[in-house]
């Protein structure tokens, strides 16, 4: 609001006015001191000076009548801006009590759909227990080791499209899992998928199979998504239905660690449930090392014991299970052996869907990173959001058992975590995956 002050202007003297009649004027030709016959009075003024002291007292008059409105405007204008203040206190305040329901209100479906993840996460009893009587596959530990290339000029691979009821944490009830098998390996028992590796300008032709058999038990509609094609991905990464094969091929021109995974709708739950790996396209100028190891972080949203995957824990971002190829802490049981001194190279995917990875091993430093075709060297962690990866380089040198983890310990508690151990290593103790 803006207050308008008035200010006094100089207004010009009038030093002239018409004679009032019977005023006790002079008449034309008197003496200007005498006063009038009858008028009873002293000495008169002459007109001049009258007028003169009449009118500064209509200006006294006047500024002070100015002044008076001055101060009633703004004294106005302050108690209009103080209700204003104390309307909005109140409204504040209102809110506060309301708890958040006028927001609420303004996003109802938004706000449902919370209340609805919170409550069906609540009710659902994912436990060890609450999957007793459940068949599930029986676990067996994936080979870290990098696989080769396929043989060939051509590098050929058939990527089957599997579901299976597996365990994906020893704590947690059995989960129905959606994977890839890759050339005939199949990771049954955890819930990775294979990686597949060509070397940078490899022609790539690749065959989808929805459900080879019975065996594969798949129920519905999938896909495979290459982030290390240039493709069209309307014709290449079509969504077939159970029973079809698809096929396309491409060139693999760029370097580096890429995510394949469904995208068919809805693309979420297809990922959380399980549809994601990795594939490692080797530069030509990469040097060898001793060890060539593959991790790819992974989530699990574990639904009703021996049913699909939760939406809503994935909507709501609430994964049970954040995993290092497919099973909870997998590594830090079974410690991936290396020699002291051997210089090892870890390729590293986070495939998400959702939540990021901070990978770091403990007691050592990376020598050599390139993440996302950035080369870095002294690295001691590296941070790869949701389909990012990268290789690491280090040595370990000295006899002794080595954690690796997710560096966001909210996460390392749900399963990121595991264990390189040099072959004498005395395996009592290990830093933070204790």
């Amino acid at each position: 609001m803006t207050l308008k002050l008035h200010h006094r202007r100089n207004r010009p003297r009038r030093h002239s006015r018409p004679p009032l009649p019977g005023a006790g004027w002079p008449r034309a030709g008197g003496d200007a001191t005498r006063p009038l016959a009858g008028s009873g009075r002293g000495p008169v003024e002459p007109p001049r000076a009258t007028l003169r002291r009449v009118d500064d007292h209509i200006d006294e008059r006047l500024d002070s009548e100015i002044t008076k409105s001055n101060i009633a405007i703004l004294l106005s204008g302050f108690a209009v801006l103080m209700a204003a203040v104390a309307g909005i206190t109140i409204f504040a305040v209102a809110a506060d009590d309301d708890g958040g329901g006028d927001a609420a209100a303004a996003d109802p479906a938004a706000a449902a759909s919370q209340d609805k993840a919170a409550a069906a996460a609540a009710e659902t009893d994912v436990s060890a227990a609450a999957g007793e009587g459940i068949e599930f596959e029986r676990y067996e530990t994936p080979d870290p080791t990098l696989p080769a290339p396929p043989p060939g000029a051509v590098k050929h691979f058939r990527v089957d499209v599997y579901e299976h009821v597996t365990k994906v944490s020893d704590e947690l009830a059995p989960t129905r899992v959606w994977s890839y098998g890759v050339n005939g390996k199949l990771n049954r028992g955890t819930g990775v998928s294979e990686p597949m590796v060509v070397n940078q300008g490899d022609r790539v032709a690749m065959e989808l199979v929805n459900g080879a058999s019975e065996a594969m038990d798949v129920r519905m509609p999938h896909s495979i998504d290459f982030h290390s094609s240039e493709v069209a991905p309307n014709e290449a990464f079509v969504t077939i239905q159970p029973g079809e094969t698809h096929a396309f091929d491409f060139v693999a021109n760029h370097p580096g660690v890429f995510t394949y995974h469904c995208a068919t709708d809805p693309v979420l739950h297809h990922t959380g449930a399980g549809m994601v790996g990795m594939m490692v396209v080797k530069p030509n100028d990469l040097a060898p090392v001793d060890r060539e190891l593959w991790i790819t972080q992974q989530e699990f949203y574990v639904g009703q014991p021996g049913e699909d995957a939760d939406l809503q824990k994935m909507e709501a971002k609430q994964p049970d299970v954040i995993a290092f190829n497919g099973y909870a802490n997998q590594y830090k049981d079974n410690p991936i052996t290396v020699g002291r001194g051997e210089r090892v190279r870890m390729y590293v995917l986070n495939a998400g869907p959702t939540e990021w990875s901070a990978f770091h091993v403990i007691g050592t430093v990376f020598d050599r990173t390139v993440i996302e075709g950035v080369v870095g060297h002294d690295s001691q962690t590296v941070n790869l959001a949701p389909s990012q990866g990268g290789w690491v380089e280090f040595t370990l040198d000295e006899e002794g058992a080595y954690p690796f983890v997710n560096h966001a310990f909210g996460d390392m508690v749900k399963g990121a975590a595991g264990v390189l151990a040099t072959r004498n290593a005395d395996l009592g103790g290990g830093g933070h995956a204790d």
